[in-house]
């Protein structure tokens, strides 16, 4: 992943949670998304830096931020 690409801090941030759970799910994009997605509560307690970062992205940046991650594939 190309961090030099991502122009926010809040881009940065996501992009750097979501790709560690991509590793952690064997470079599973749609499995990450959908764990993200079912985890939202947790990553709120657990990672409110996170979530408040991924809540200041527009679809378009996160849909970047996607890109970027599988850009190298």
């Amino acid at each position: 992943m190309n961090m030099q690409n991502l122009s926010s801090k809040d881009e940065r941030t996501v992009a750097k949670f979501i790709n560690d759970e991509f590793e952690a799910r064997s470079k599973n994009m749609g499995g990450t998304l959908v764990w993200v997605n079912n985890h939202i509560n947790k990553i709120m307690r657990t990672r409110p830096d996170v979530h408040r970062a991924m809540n200041n992205l527009s679809s378009e940046q996160m849909n970047h931020v996607i890109a970027e991650i599988l850009l190298p594939f």
